[in-house]
């Protein structure tokens, strides 16, 4: 579903739980941002090596395991890049309870990020714009982030664990508020263009437009 001409993203479902890294730079350029490193870091430094990429930044869109599973050895191979969370989820990267890491048998702790992120707050890496969307439901501190192309206007939707094509993300976990999901996708996510396209934390690629139409828990909210 990736219809770009000026943004080239590249995606790697990591682990069991195969959840959706991604690698985002302009089209032609190295530098790039890296969104949620989950498991596997060794498979996540080998592509990053083979495409020749620079990580300039390292967004989390939550504190669950399953997205920071690769972030200590990815913050060891690139010592410059910055990594960011929302504020309300930077707890999550230092406890292994909140983060559920022991609930997948293993006990991941990570130092504390180098931003921690408000709503609305706006930058720019590898020569992108970038958009943090806050929305609480999945965890307390959950983001999308919304990158754009400023030269072509093409944009793009990390959501998370936010919105799924077709579904959404659990709320039944420590922090998790299900009223305060559908809040966020109806008031925050549901306003972008119909045409915006949705790159979720786990599963396929979809569109504000498709899921406004056809996602059944949108249409209850």
């Amino acid at each position: 579903m990736d219809n770009f001409k000026n943004i080239c993203l590249r995606c790697l479902p990591l682990g069991e739980l195969c959840s959706n890294c991604y690698l985002i730079s302009k089209t032609g350029c190295l530098e790039c941002v890296c969104i949620d490193p989950g498991d596997e870091a060794d498979k996540l430094l080998y592509k990053i090596k083979e495409w020749g990429l620079q990580v300039k930044t390292i967004l989390l869109t939550h504190g669950h395991a399953d997205h920071i599973g690769s972030l200590n050895e990815l913050r060891e191979a690139f010592p410059e890049a910055k990594v960011c969370v929302h504020k309300k989820d930077v707890v999550m990267l230092e406890d292994p309870e909140r983060n559920l890491s022991t609930f997948l048998d293993r006990i991941i702790t990570c130092r504390k990020p180098d931003a921690e992120l408000e709503d609305g707050e706006e930058f720019i890496s590898a020569g992108l714009d970038w958009k943090v969307i806050w929305t609480p439901g999945h965890t307390e501190g959950g983001c999308c982030f919304l990158c754009t192309e400023p030269e072509s206007g093409e944009s793009a939707l990390f959501s998370g664990d936010t919105l799924f094509s077709q579904s959404v993300g659990r709320t039944d976990f420590p922090g998790g508020n299900y009223q305060e999901l559908m809040d966020s996708i109806k008031n925050k996510l549901l306003t972008l263009p119909p045409e915006t396209l949705v790159f979720p934390g786990h599963g396929e690629a979809t569109s504000v437009k498709a899921e406004a139409e056809g996602n059944p828990y949108v249409k209850l909210c």
